[in-house]
């Protein structure tokens, strides 16, 4: 039962994102040949193609007649081929596909998606089904800290994590990536499975080898000689609405010609959130956090306020420095007569 729902809602996703949205970027394989808009990461290296579905371990339900293959068969890059696309300026994007995952592989192998990768700066981000010993989904970018053994950007997935947990079996997946870049200094991530988000996002990432933009594919790993076959289908890449601070908005040719309140971004969210309002006249502005048995939690404006674009961020805390539990709250915005509220939560 669980995997027939899987397959009906890759479907569903696949035909929505088709139909109903202005996608960036498409590919069924259909034509029996991958989009010539496929690249490689790696000088030299082999780029991602189209094969019949019957070449593919399984059936996928929703694949039609051909699927896209990957993998490093010369050995060139030890295991690793990653197949990119799109424009290496392209922010504020998602990324899924069904993706064929490989349990208790040996040696270790894995597939998955990447997004933000620049072979300009020998830097991609990745997210990986490694269901072998340590039973996970990672994601992370490909520098190695010799010193420390660490990736300077990781986060795992554990059981935990993933809703339904770790497959025990070989089969497709539906892998999903939105990538959004926030500021100068910090670049957000959502992680999907099988159309459920992963607890613990959004991931930031912060560090000095931090990616504000990049091309977008699809990854297949093995650690041997020749590496492992990925299978790939109903690729589709599709713009998100980009986060825009305070500072931006007070650039804007206008003032505000309505009250209003924006959902907070991140949302779900942990440790913060950012919450953004616009207010059309001078006055008293009052916005402030309450659980849903409507007790206030913190009181993060209470001033008057000219009209303009205004972003606030919320840590978390009470009004006493405590951090709150996780759970949805609600965030209300007053100015005068004028009263608007929204739903956000906390997931830790």
């Amino acid at each position: 039962m669980k995997k027939t729902y899987t397959l009906i809602f890759s479907t569903f996703l696949f035909l929505t994102n088709s139909l109903f949205s202005q996608a960036i970027f498409t590919d069924d394989f259909e034509s029996g040949s991958a989009s010539s808009e496929w690249g490689v990461f790696f000088t030299g290296e082999e780029t991602v193609t189209g094969v019949a579905m019957s070449e593919a371990p399984a059936n996928l339900a929703n694949g039609g007649d051909y699927v896209g293959y990957l993998q490093d068969s010369d050995g060139s890059y030890t295991g690793v081929a990653l197949a990119v696309a799109g424009e290496t300026s392209l922010e504020n994007y998602s990324i899924e596909a069904d993706v064929y995952c490989y349990v208790n592989a040996s040696p270790s192998a894995y597939t998955g998606v990447a997004v933000y990768a620049d072979s300009t700066e020998d830097t991609y981000i990745k997210m990986a089904a490694d269901f072998d010993g340590n039973q996970r989904i990672r994601f992370y970018n490909n520098h190695l800290n010799m010193t420390t053994f660490k990736y300077t950007f990781y986060h795992e997935f554990t059981a935990g994590d993933i809703p339904g947990g770790i497959p025990t079996e070989d089969g497709w997946h539906n892998m999903k990536i939105e990538a959004k870049t926030l500021n100068a200094d910090t670049t957000a991530f959502w992680c999907y499975f099988d159309g459920e988000l992963l607890a613990g996002c959004p991931i930031y990432d912060t560090g000095e080898d931090r990616m504000a933009a990049g091309r977008f594919g699809l990854f297949a790993f093995q650690q041997d000689s020749d590496g492992i076959a990925g299978y790939f289908d109903n690729v589709v890449v599709e713009p998100i609405e980009p986060f825009v601070s305070v500072e931006e908005k007070r650039f804007e040719n206008s003032l505000p010609q309505e009250f209003a309140l924006q959902q907070n971004f991140p949302n779900p969210f942990n440790p913060t959130t950012n919450i953004s309002y616009q207010i059309k006249t001078t006055g008293q502005v009052s916005l402030a956090i309450y659980d849903v048995l409507g007790s206030k939690v913190k009181t993060l404006v209470s001033e008057n306020q000219a009209p303009g674009y205004y972003t606030v961020t919320w840590n978390g805390r009470s009004d006493f420095g405590s951090k709150v539990n996780s759970g949805v709250y609600i965030y209300t915005l007053k100015a005068g007569q004028l009263l608007k509220s929204k739903k956000m939560i906390l997931m830790k």
